[in-house]
């Protein structure tokens, strides 16, 4: 008799903020925390939608920890982007949200 369990993948937070603003509070590395619930996992490639980022100059990643980083999320317009994260237990997915709450003065 085989026994499958199910594997589950988790992507924490699934929707963060990036601010354009300098001053506002989100204006700061987005850290995507991936968790499996039954072994270990690898991350592989990340995409920005269609786009395969460039570890270092676009992210770092540590322990299942992938940092988005500023100076690569301040290059992005306001939008919100899909970023896939590829794993060696499958695929997950965060929304980054890119606003600007600069007042024009």
């Amino acid at each position: 008799m085989r026994i499958n369990k199910k594997i589950l993948l988790t992507v924490s937070p699934e929707t963060a903020t990036f601010d354009l603003n300098t001053d506002g509070d989100s204006y700061a590395d987005v850290v995507l925390t991936v968790a499996v619930s039954n072994g270990t996992v690898t991350i592989g490639d990340i995409y920005n939608g269609e786009t395969k980022l460039t570890k270092v100059a676009h992210y770092t990643e540590t322990g299942g920890k992938v940092t988005l980083l500023k100076a690569y999320l301040e290059t992005l317009t306001e939008a919100d982007y899909t970023i896939k994260i590829e794993t060696s237990q499958g695929n997950v997915t965060a929304i980054v949200k890119v606003v600007d709450t600069t007042e024009e003065v």
